[in-house]
């Protein structure tokens, strides 16, 4: 499996991540720069994940996820721009299903031999992966967000914390079913994932990626019940460096077993 192949992946799943995430502070009186600011963010990831491999020929222009990506793409001015209320909403669900579709096509290029279900239990959890990524990261971007709007009301980041940690629970879980599901497949590789390296690296991926961002995100709800919303900001930029090096781990480890994990 080639860089760029996980390196398209990582950026989709990030960006699917941002966009997902921009679903739960649709109302927020954030002003336009902070939908530009994310919308734009995700269009870069989009943009550098399959423009790089369109560039050096190694994804066709007519590629399954190409198409997709560019389904994204096409809403970049709905998703960034001063539209809000129902177009903005369904500008954003293109966006997020393109760079879901984009995702899953890639996945079933890489992984034939997984068959449907497990498709779309890897799929799955790429899926999950990205969503853990995009929700911490913006909301460690929204705390932020409190110096420059300082009566912001604090439940738009307790309700995007709480997506934070429905999504690391939801790639926990996801994660322990593809270990059992792809069991027979990782103990056919030269170094099986049950075995010492590589129950280092799967329990760097739980414990880093996901555990530690876990308790984190209780101690960032524990500042945020008390209004204080720049301690739970520094708290969710610690985070957000974890959860990266996690889902760089998971590509890591599927470059490896051919699973997203």
């Amino acid at each position: 499996m080639s860089w760029p192949v996980l390196g398209t992946q990582f950026c989709l799943e990030l960006a699917f991540g941002v966009l997902f995430a921009l679903a739960f502070v649709p109302k927020a009186p954030v002003g336009v720069l902070f939908y530009r600011v994310l919308g734009t963010t995700a269009t870069f990831l989009i943009l550098v994940g399959v423009g790089v491999p369109v560039w050096t020929a190694e994804l066709a222009p007519g590629d399954p996820v190409t198409l997709a990506a560019a389904l994204a793409l096409l809403a970049y001015p709905v998703v960034s721009g001063p539209v809000r209320g129902r177009r903005w909403a369904l500008g954003l669900g293109v966006a997020i299903a393109g760079c879901a579709a984009a995702v899953l096509f890639g996945l079933a290029r890489q992984a034939e031999e997984l068959g449907a279900t497990g498709l779309v239990l890897a799929g799955a959890s790429a899926l999950a992966t990205g969503a853990v990524a995009g929700s911490v990261g913006l909301a460690m971007v929204l705390g932020h967000w409190y110096l420059t709007v300082p009566n912001l009301a604090v439940r738009h980041l307790q309700r995007l914390n709480r997506v934070t940690i429905v999504a690391m629970v939801a790639s926990l879980v996801l994660l322990g079913l593809s270990c059992f599901a792809f069991a027979s497949l990782f103990e056919q590789a030269d170094r099986p994932l049950f075995g010492p390296t590589g129950l280092f690296y799967l329990g760097t991926r739980v414990a880093v990626g996901l555990l530690f961002p876990l308790g984190f995100a209780w101690m960032a709800a524990s500042s945020l019940r008390f209004q204080n919303t720049r301690s739970a900001t520094g708290i969710l930029y610690a985070s957000t460096v974890l959860v990266l090096i996690g889902t760089a781990v998971s590509l890591s480890l599927q470059g490896s077993y051919g699973v997203p994990l």
